[in-house]
């Protein structure tokens, strides 16, 4: 005796594609939602690993600017053409200093206008990067923003325009920067450094001596 198999009916089969699509728009936003979540930790990770690779580097070049100025030495009074000299001579100074690495090169920039970047001290430029990347490595685009000679915050991605960054100390996906779908829809160049910084200092003038 031959046994009926009976197939889905129409009805049957419609609520069962209704039931798949709301499951469908439940599942893809929330799994969108997780791998950016992933991709922000992992550029947060990277972005740290940075902003200690910077600090240990700046610590250096403030011991030699600071000898430069005759910090702790008589020899040059506070005010004097000397002490101005040798400010103006400096490398970062006092201040704000804003350094950005484009992948390939490394470039002093004016926070406030992201397009104005500076060249004019490529050896110092070229020799910070090295120190940086020699810790953290060459991929990536970072922005590395410093206050007297204290790294105040760094922003990092894959590429400039990219779309998962990573922060610190502030960090992306955990509702301590205020506007992060402004930092995600921009450029690395054009982030606002302040946002990312625990407690970012009052002047925005630059470093004296860049």
């Amino acid at each position: 005796m031959k046994s009926r198999r009976k197939g889905f009916t129409l009805v049957e089969l419609v609520v069962v594609i209704a039931i798949l699509g709301i499951l469908m728009a439940i599942i893809i936003p929330s799994w969108g939602y997780f791998m950016r979540r992933s991709r922000e930790r992992t550029a947060n990770a990277k972005a740290k690993v940075v902003f200690n690779a910077a600090q240990t580097e700046f610590t250096r070049i403030a011991q030699r600017e600071r000898r430069a100025l005759g910090v702790g030495d008589t020899i040059f009074q506070a005010g004097s053409d000397e002490v101005q000299e040798a400010q103006d001579s400096l490398y970062v100074g006092n201040g704000n200093f804003y350094f950005y690495w484009d992948g390939t090169t490394g470039h002093q920039m004016d926070n406030a206008n992201p397009n104005v970047i500076s060249d004019t001290n490529t050896n110092e430029n070229t020799h910070l990067a090295n120190a940086i990347n020699n810790i953290c490595g060459t991929e990536g685009v970072y922005k590395i923003f410093v206050n007297n000679y204290n790294v105040q915050s760094v922003i990092y991605c894959n590429q400039e325009n990219g779309q998962y960054k990573g922060t610190y100390p502030r960090t992306m996906g955990s509702e301590q920067i205020t506007g992060e779908n402004t930092i995600r829809n921009n450029t690395v160049a054009s982030a606002d450094m302040n946002l990312i910084a625990l407690n970012p200092p009052a002047a925005t003038e630059p470093a004296e001596g860049t």
